[in-house]
Parts: C-alpha cells; sequence; structure tokens
C-alpha cells in the first residue's frame, strides 16, 4: 500500500471512529466532533498530499479501458494515447493526452500506478499541436523501470487535480 493510500486510510479510519461516536454518550459536543475531524484533515494534509484525485481503477489491456471508468470533470474531447501493444525490450513508453475540443490549455498531469501498486506522477503542457506528452518512467519523479504487468495511466488537470480520463499499457 502506498503512502498516500496509508493517509488516506488513516483519515478516513478517523473520521469514521469520530463519526461513530456520534450515536453514543461520548462527552463532545457537534461543534467538538466537527473540529476535532478538521485538526484531523489538517494534520494529514500538512504530512503531504493525500492523493484522493486519483480515481481508483485499473486498465484492462484487453479491452483498452479502465474499471470502474473514469468520468472527466473537465469539459473537452479527450484523447489519450499509450502503447497498444505489449511492450517489449524498451526502456520508455510515450504517453500523451489531446483535447480534441481546444478547451483546455493549461498543463495535465498524468499518474501512473505500476503493476506493484506504486504511484508516480508527472506534469506536462500542451504543444502546438494540443498534445501534452510524456515519457514513462523518465520523466516521472520516482519511478526507475518498466515493470513487467499493466500499468495504470490517470489523467488529471494539474492545477485542479481533476480527473480527465485513464488509460494504460501494458509491459511483458
Amino acid at each position: 500500500m502506498t503512502t498516500h493510500r496509508r493517509r488516506a486510510a488513516a483519515l478516513c479510519g478517523a473520521v469514521l471512529i469520530l463519526a461513530t461516536g456520534c450515536a453514543q454518550s461520548h462527552g463532545h459536543s457537534p461543534q467538538q466532533l466537527s473540529e476535532m475531524i478538521a485538526d484531523t484533515v489538517r494534520d494529514s494534509a500538512a504530512s503531504g498530499p493525500l492523493g484522493l484525485g486519483v480515481p481508483d481503477t485499473l486498465f484492462d489491456p484487453a479491452r483498452y479501458s479502465c474499471s470502474p471508468a473514469v468520468d472527466p470533470a473537465l469539459p473537452g474531447g479527450w484523447r489519450s494515447e499509450a502503447p497498444r501493444e505489449t511492450v517489449e525490450d524498451e526502456k520508455a513508453v510515450e504517453l500523451g493526452l489531446s483535447d480534441s475540443e481546444g478547451d483546455h490549455s493549461g498543463p495535465v498531469a498524468a499518474t501512473v500506478t505500476d503493476p506493484a501498486g506504486e504511484t508516480a506522477t508527472a506534469e506536462a503542457e500542451p504543444d502546438d499541436a494540443g498534445w501534452a506528452r510524456l515519457v514513462y518512467p523518465n520523466a516521472f519523479d520516482g519511478a526507475e523501470e518498466l515493470a513487467t504487468g499493466v500499468h495504470t495511466v490517470v489523467w488529471s488537470d494539474a492545477g485542479t487535480g481533476a480527473p480527465i480520463t485513464c488509460d494504460g499499457f501494458e509491459v511483458g
């Protein structure tokens, strides 16, 4: 389990414990409970990003789709690119994202989840042709090499974290 997911699980657990305490006599007012939850969220946020913006989805190379699907939170005609055949003997792969409607012009982020469940993220600006391109693992902090198995790529808006689409590729 990644650090981000552990923090998110700890946060959710704390909220659940505080929320279930509302049904029993606990000696805290609703205002106090609300402040306790807010303190827990602030403490977790201060220790780093929670990673809650990346949907928990997996790429299926047989269908060229993700399950569950990622519904774009931003309008546009989103198209993504990733290798469509199993990658063999390669050191890196190129990933791309474009908005065919041209509504989105800011930076985007790609978060790649490798077969071991580890994630790495990188940002890219669209080029003159409207494509944002990244080379995995080279452009991704913490990613070292292409591991054998299925990789899931979730694209999002770099500024807001709003999910855009999901794609992926397989390494043989």
